[in-house]
């Protein structure tokens, strides 16, 4: 196979992407795959991004075409790199290929290609474990969760129940660690999240989607309480007391006795709502909101 330079790949892979020309786009990708690799064994770490960036907004638009194994190939090479990028130790690289595969995952779920958003989600999860939660900062793992939000959100959208499970999963995993950690505010938005993608759930009345985020909430929620994190394990309470209205409003028939059976958790805490937990929860609200607009 003929090996392009960068200018000359970023260029045949969106024009090929336009032109549908599925084994160009390939050609391109593979091309821009390993002068990035080139470049983070070089130690050229700005450079390794900005390529991924590239590979990025190509797979982005093959996706949005139908192009799943495209989209596929993409964030699977995507992990490849970041793994190269950890051994490295280049966060910069690594963070870009993390943002790149979320996006990919979205545009997959948002055309209907399932397996393209599934295996963008589990993806994620591979590159998020190169690192241990005290390793990241706080934005960094508030935008790893939206991301997974976005493409479980965008697989319901296009009715997508096992696409959305999957990211549920992944979501729910991230959550658990976290409280693992006891990383109060990390945990909290990650269950503020589920609870958004539950209430995406009801309204699609997915009722297993929907009993899968309340045992994601109930799990994480039970290590809040283990690990001394009161407000989590609050949020968690109030979270499973909404998405079980939500569930009982849509009529859904498991749901609602899983939600029953899990807030079962969190009968006999003495937690209580305070103005201060409220002030902090919108705290983390606007933290969302900040870091979402930097993605």
């Amino acid at each position: 196979m003929i090996t392009l330079n960068e200018a000359e790949a970023v260029d045949a892979g969106l024009s090929s992407v336009e032109e549908r020309d599925e084994s160009r786009v390939f050609q391109a990708l593979d091309s821009l795959t390993g002068i990035a690799e080139d470049f983070v064994s070089e130690n050229e770490e700005e450079d390794a991004a900005r390529v991924i960036l590239s590979i990025s907004d190509i797979a982005q638009a093959a996706a949005q075409e139908g192009m799943e194994l495209v989209a596929i190939n993409s964030a699977l090479a995507l992990g490849k790199l970041s793994k190269a990028a950890a051994k490295k130790g280049y966060r910069s690289a690594l963070n870009k290929a993390i943002i790149a595969t979320g996006k990919i995952g979205k545009s997959a779920a948002s055309s209907s290609l399932e397996a393209g958003s599934k295996v963008a989600a589990t993806t994620l999860m591979e590159i998020w474990k190169l690192s241990y939660p005290d390793e990241k900062d706080r934005e960094e793992m508030i935008a790893f969760s939206l991301l997974l939000k976005d493409i479980g959100a965008a697989a319901a959208s296009q009715g997508m129940e096992e696409a959305l499970l999957n990211a549920v999963t992944c979501l729910g995993e991230v959550g658990k660690k976290e409280a693992e950690e006891s990383l109060e505010t990390e945990t909290i938005n990650t269950l503020l999240l589920l609870e958004e993608i539950g209430g995406i759930a009801a309204e699609k009345y997915f009722d297993e989607a929907l009993s899968s985020v309340a045992l994601s909430i109930e799990d994480t929620g039970k290590l809040s309480l283990k690990k001394g994190i009161r407000e989590a394990a609050l949020q968690s309470q109030w979270a499973l007391e909404t998405l079980k209205i939500q569930a009982e409003e849509k009529f859904l028939e498991n749901s609602p006795v899983v939600i029953e059976m899990a807030l079962d958790s969190f009968k006999f805490t003495d937690i209580k709502e305070t103005e201060e937990n409220v002030t902090r929860l919108e705290e983390i609200k606007e933290l969302q909101k900040k870091v979402y607009s930097s993605l």
